[in-house]
């Protein structure tokens, strides 16, 4: 059953649903926003980002990054979460690649695989609302409740993902983009190349047949 905006702060206050960094402006209606949080890693790039320092995480066109969240959860057995993209964010061409359930039992914060697929960059401001969870009450606790990595209950991206990321190779629309408009421009010249040799030798060739031609007639 969806749980209401009323029986997530329930379950929050009852310690029932522990979430550390929450904030009840981030309630919504039958949900709740899950914010930026400290640690991210992005396609291509070799240091995991200090989001808090930074301010921000930048994804360019094509790139792909793993964020963690500023909120920390412990699932109790009987409450199971869905992951979903802020609409804000999915206009603006960003698509959510993890898993979209949270299991019950499951303890730290949720770490959320992105994409840009949008021709333009994507900031993600720190501490911004930028993903929402539904909460779901079961209708009795589960027998085996989800065990968590320590690194993600501690607030860190697990080592799997972050290598795994390091090794994707991406070009970016932007370096599409920007191969697109060399190769017009190397075309381009060897069309101007062609023009200017080609034909004058073409030509060249039509009048010597010409004359020769014509001398014949003679």
């Amino acid at each position: 059953m969806l749980m209401t905006d009323k029986e997530i702060k329930k379950a929050i206050e009852d310690k029932k649903l522990i979430m550390k960094n929450y904030s009840e402006d981030c309630l919504e209606p039958s949900s709740y926003d899950m914010r930026v949080g400290n640690k991210a890693v992005v396609s291509g790039k070799d240091k995991e980002i200090d989001v808090k320092k930074e301010q921000g995480v930048v994804i360019h066109p094509g790139e792909f990054a793993i964020i963690t969240t500023f909120e920390n959860v412990k699932m109790p057995p009987d409450i199971a979460g869905h992951i979903g993209v802020k609409s804000y964010y999915t206009r603006k061409g960003l698509i959510l690649l993890a898993g979209l359930q949270i299991d019950p039992g499951f303890e730290g914060v949720l770490v959320l695989g992105v994409y840009n697929a949008a021709p333009r960059r994507l900031t993600l401001d720190y501490i911004s609302s930028f993903c929402t969870v539904e909460f779901h009450q079961l209708s009795s606790p589960v027998e085996k409740p989800y065990e968590g990595s320590m690194e993600q209950i501690k607030g860190e991206i697990p080592r799997v993902d972050k290598d795994y990321l390091r090794t994707i190779e991406t070009q970016s629309l932007s370096e599409l983009a920007e191969s697109l408009r060399s190769l017009t421009v190397n075309v381009s010249t060897l069309t101007k190349a062609v023009y200017a040799v080609v034909i004058p030798l073409l030509s060249a060739i039509f009048v010597a047949a010409l004359v020769i031609f014509v001398a014949k007639l003679f």
